[in-house]
Parts: C-alpha cells; sequence; structure tokens
C-alpha cells in the first residue's frame, strides 16, 4: 500500500511539473507557431488575433492573400474550418534573437465557406520580436503535389 500511494504521489508531481513546463506562445517562436495551428484546429479566431501583428497577412495554399483581421473573423464566424490538420517536419530557425522562421508540413482537411479542401502543403511562419513578446507576421501555404 505505501509502494502505491509513494508511485502515485510521484506520478501526481510528475504531471504537475510537465503542466507548469509549458511554453507562453508570446516568449518562444516555435511554440508560437504551434498555437496558431491549435487556434486553426479549435475554431479560435481570438487567439489567432491575440498570436499575429497587425499587419499581418497569409498566402492561401491557393495563392490568395488574407490580412489577419479577415482570419480571424472567418474562424470566428465559422466560414473557415479546419476539421484535422497535422503538423510534421517543423523546425525553427531564429536570426539576431528578433526574427524567426519556422517552416515544415501541414496535412489539413476542412472547408471554406463550404468549399471543401483536403490538403499537403509545406508552410512557413515568419515571426518578430515586438518588444518581449513573439507575433507572427506572415504565413505561406505552398501545395505539395
Amino acid at each position: 500500500m505505501k509502494t502505491i500511494l509513494t508511485l502515485v504521489s510521484a506520478l501526481l508531481f510528475t504531471v504537475t511539473a510537465f503542466a507548469q513546463q509549458t511554453t507562453d506562445p508570446g516568449q518562444d517562436p516555435t511554440a508560437l507557431g504551434n498555437a496558431f495551428f491549435k487556434a486553426l484546429l479549435d475554431e479560435d479566431g481570438g487567439s489567432i488575433s491575440k498570436l499575429i501583428t497587425p499587419d499581418f497577412s497569409l498566402t492561401s495554399f491557393d495563392g490568395n492573400t488574407v490580412d489577419g483581421d479577415m482570419l480571424a473573423q472567418g474562424i470566428s464566424g465559422g466560414y473557415v474550418v479546419v476539421d484535422a490538420g497535422t503538423v510534421s517536419d517543423a523546425r525553427t530557425r531564429q536570426y539576431n534573437n528578433n526574427s524567426a522562421v519556422m517552416t515544415g508540413i501541414w496535412k489539413a482537411k476542412g472547408n471554406v465557406q463550404g468549399q471543401g479542401f483536403d490538403n499537403t502543403v509545406a508552410f512557413s511562419v515568419v515571426s518578430a520580436k515586438q518588444g518581449d513578446v513573439w507575433k507572427i507576421v506572415n504565413i505561406q501555404f505552398t501545395p505539395i503535389h
């Protein structure tokens, strides 16, 4: 019984310690990029707005450009729905402690204004440090055929 109690206590401590290690997206460009993709999946336009700069732009896999306000409104309003999305091969390179580029592959399925998509795209997320906080400046999706 004492062994089980010790094991359960150790497990709870480990879970608590892991939970406290989560990174604030504003403090790390990789966490920022991951938070963006999570906000897309969660259909959370409010979080998207907090992660991006006022002059943010996204170049979609169909070549269209979308500004930050339009993206956040589209996500919040249900016009952009991501049913499933998986990031792989992610890599972040940081430059001069105030800019970073995260690249990788995103496999996503969903719809934009009722038009379905099921795409695999290469992505680049460009981030800049504003004051002490990282923000996303630009995202580009390029189709992989």
